[in-house]
């Protein structure tokens, strides 16, 4: 009798545990040779002119042991995975995780987050560049200020083959700072950037700006002569809505910070919750979360100027909101925009295709994770076979889930005519 109650208890634990796989798997096309394992987490995603794919991630192996990697997808299957780094130094992070950038088919740099002695929030950007002919990964330290505080959130777009610009935030000013001190904004994070080369060089060090809110996620994207930054910002007021700046490749210098859109979101803390941008030729896409109003919402803003000018924003998903958004331009297809939406203990990943400042198609149901902060950020990649999607599931395992949406599928979903 007690072996037939266990193997009930048995079976009915299999049968939870298949369902609950089963819920946070894409629903959408997503046998796609995912090269990752279980103990894989924190996604990112970077695709070059020449249409390869590249995918880096963190595994956790053991307690605090960590293993970077990343993978190349091309002509149909994901290579064998390379381990960049392995030990017990990394800071491993649900917002603030490694990425990895590309040019002419071969990785530039990966980026990730490394341990210092001085605090539990104490840790240093590490930006890598692979050896060539066999040697040893260089890693680079872009900011030496010396300081045990937070230095993270790092976005990364290659220059050349072996060089970087890089932006993150510098929590140098933090080091002295009370907790009687958190609204001195003399004391605050700052966005600081450089040109990292493999030799070592950091070349252009500035500050982009001198407070800004503490730990949500910036963005890079390469526009005609220089490159657009996103990032949250932060005022004397505690508003902290969405700035952005533009960098002169000429001259090496940042334009003065600018807001996308006047949310008026105040709030005496960091949401966690960064936005994104996507170019395409002279056209710029920001989507961003906002709870402006105390009404959770995804905003979309456009630029058809390269950035002199931002549209007002359309809204994207419901009230049910929490954000953790990305976008992403295909040249043929427009601009789509990712979303995580909650029901209940579950998040709900949508995709919408956007362009011309309205919606194009409708809300797509892409799959399921996680509410909590485990789940991470979904990312997404616009290749010549359509968007791939790459996200953190939770249960029954922690791994990285892919799946892959075809262009020709935005006929099903077409938006209706307003």
């Amino acid at each position: 009798m007690n072996k037939q109650i266990l193997f009930s208890a048995i079976l009915s634990l299999l049968v939870m545990a298949a369902c609950t796989e089963e819920k946070q798997r894409p629903v959408i096309e997503f046998d796609f040779g995912n090269p990752t394992q279980s103990g894989s987490r924190y996604p990112s995603l970077h695709y070059t002119d020449d249409g390869s794919l590249f995918m880096s991630w963190l595994s956790r192996i053991d307690e605090e042991f960590y293993a970077l990697a990343f993978s190349e997808y091309k002509d149909g299957r994901w290579d064998p995975p390379q381990t960049v780094h392995v030990g017990t130094d990394f800071f491993a992070n649900w917002a603030d995780f490694p990425s990895v950038v590309a040019m002419e088919g071969e990785v530039t740099a990966l980026h990730w987050l490394k341990k210092i002695e001085g605090g539990p929030y104490a840790y240093n950007v590490q930006i890598a560049f692979p050896g060539r002919d066999g040697e040893r990964w260089t890693h680079i330290t872009p900011h030496l200020d010396g300081t045990p505080t937070e230095h993270g959130f790092v976005s990364m777009k290659p220059l050349s083959p072996d060089r970087v610009l890089a932006i993150w935030l510098d929590g140098r000013h933090t080091h002295s700072r009370g907790h009687d001190q958190y609204f001195d904004l003399e004391l605050a994070m700052t966005l600081r950037s450089a040109i990292v080369g493999a030799d070592g060089s950091i070349e252009f060090k500035r500050v982009v700006d001198e407070a800004v809110c503490d730990c949500c996620q910036t963005d890079l994207a390469m526009i005609d002569g220089g490159a657009i930054a996103v990032y949250r910002d932060r005022n004397e007021h505690e508003i902290r809505d969405i700035s952005y700046v533009i960098y002169d490749l000429e001259t090496n210098r940042w334009s003065e910070p600018a807001s996308i859109h006047d949310d008026g979101w105040e709030i005496a803390a960091c949401p966690v919750n960064g936005p994104r941008v996507a170019v395409s030729g002279n056209e710029i896409a920001v989507v961003w979360y906002t709870e402006a109003g105390e009404n959770k919402q995804v905003k979309a803003s456009f630029s058809t100027d390269g950035g002199e000018s931002f549209s007002d924003p359309i809204r994207l998903g419901t009230h049910r909101v929490i954000g953790r958004v990305d976008v992403v331009a295909s040249p043929e297809n427009g601009f789509y925009a990712v979303w995580k939406e909650q029901d209940g203990s579950m998040a709900r990943i949508y995709l919408q295709k956007l362009g011309d400042g309205r919606h194009l198609t409708e809300p797509i149901y892409i799959g399921s994770t996680d509410v909590g902060r485990s789940s991470g950020f979904p990312r997404i990649a616009a290749t010549s076979e359509g968007l791939v999607l790459a996200y953190t599931q939770t249960e029954p395992h922690t791994r990285i889930r892919t799946a892959l949406y075809r262009y020709e599928n935005d006929d099903r979903f077409p938006a209706e005519e307003s």
